[in-house]
């Protein structure tokens, strides 16, 4: 098949924008992880709140600016983190709901952090660079319920 003069101009385009702006190494690698982590048997946990979008005036007092509150959802269990940021980077402490022990999997920029949550689900971990983070929660062994992964959200 022969390439048109417009096949042509995007190919030359391409080039120019990879060699002008080329797309940073930490994107590449987050979107490879992205793509990697991607789990037809795990139940995506979808954001219900987000204490920065929350335009709640009584959630604004409560909230501070080195503090953010997000909560995810699935029809059997709920998730709720703090994102505290401290010198160093950021601090996640979640809960579990209804209570259970887990294997978190905090997925980040830098790679993955793994900890675990207790008999009352709460789990912490940190300190963790700003920028993307999702959560994959794996059941204590013997747990019928398949894996549990967040959405990805910027802290």
């Amino acid at each position: 098949m022969d390439c048109g003069p417009d096949d042509e101009l995007a190919e030359e385009l391409r080039q120019s924008a990879a060699q002008l702006d080329p797309v940073p190494p930490e994107l590449l690698q987050t979107a490879a992880d992205a793509f990697s982590w991607r789990d037809i048997d795990s139940e995506l946990a979808e954001m219900v709140f987000d204490s920065l979008l929350d335009s709640d005036e009584a959630t604004l007092v409560r909230s501070s600016m080195d503090r953010r509150l997000v909560s995810f959802k699935t029809p059997e269990l709920s998730i709720d983190v703090e994102v505290t940021s401290t010198g160093s980077g950021r601090d996640v402490m979640g809960q579990i709901v209804p209570p259970q022990r887990a294997t978190v999997q905090v997925r980040h920029r830098e790679g993955m952090a793994t900890t675990d949550a207790d008999e009352l689900g709460r789990f912490r971990c940190g300190p963790l660079r700003a920028g993307p983070m999702s959560l994959r929660l794996i059941p204590a062994a013997g747990g019928p319920q398949p894996a549990v992964v967040t959405d990805w959200v910027s802290i």
